[in-house]
């Protein structure tokens, strides 16, 4: 694990705030929810306008946490794409999927998976990594 990503985990492990997310979807009401209810929750988040603007945007300013938002099965090749760009540049990058559970066994390929359900992705964010250290 990088020295960066251990810095991100000891971070949220006595509270301090999460490093900005940087996400993008394919749907952007559903990415503009996301935002909403993960800043409501805490985070910082910057929205990416799609996947394509997601490298840009993240070669900018590099964020703790990238998150990919897939909501049909169509985008799945793209998100995939996105994410390895992004670990092609940078191996210990935190990439994270925001997928159904029928897409979850479609060729995601990250360091993660989350549930797409607004309610329960602070939840499972913030688990996903107490349960790292």
């Amino acid at each position: 694990m990088s020295s960066s990503m251990t810095n991100f985990i000891a971070d949220e492990i006595i509270g301090a705030p999460f490093p900005p997310i940087l996400l993008a979807s394919d749907n952007p009401r559903v990415a503009e929810s996301l935002q909403k209810k993960l800043i409501d929750e805490g985070f910082s988040v910057h929205l990416a306008p799609s996947y394509q603007a997601l490298e840009t945007l993240w070669q900018q300013h590099r964020h703790g946490l990238v998150l990919l938002e897939v909501s049909n099965v169509h985008s799945v090749e793209a998100a995939v794409n996105a994410a390895m760009n992004i670990k092609r540049h940078d191996a210990g990058q935190f990439v994270g999927y925001l997928a159904d559970p029928i897409l979850r066994t479609s060729g995601l390929a990250g360091d993660a998976i989350f549930p797409r359900t607004l309610h329960l992705i602070p939840q499972a964010i913030r688990r996903h990594f107490a349960q790292e250290t």
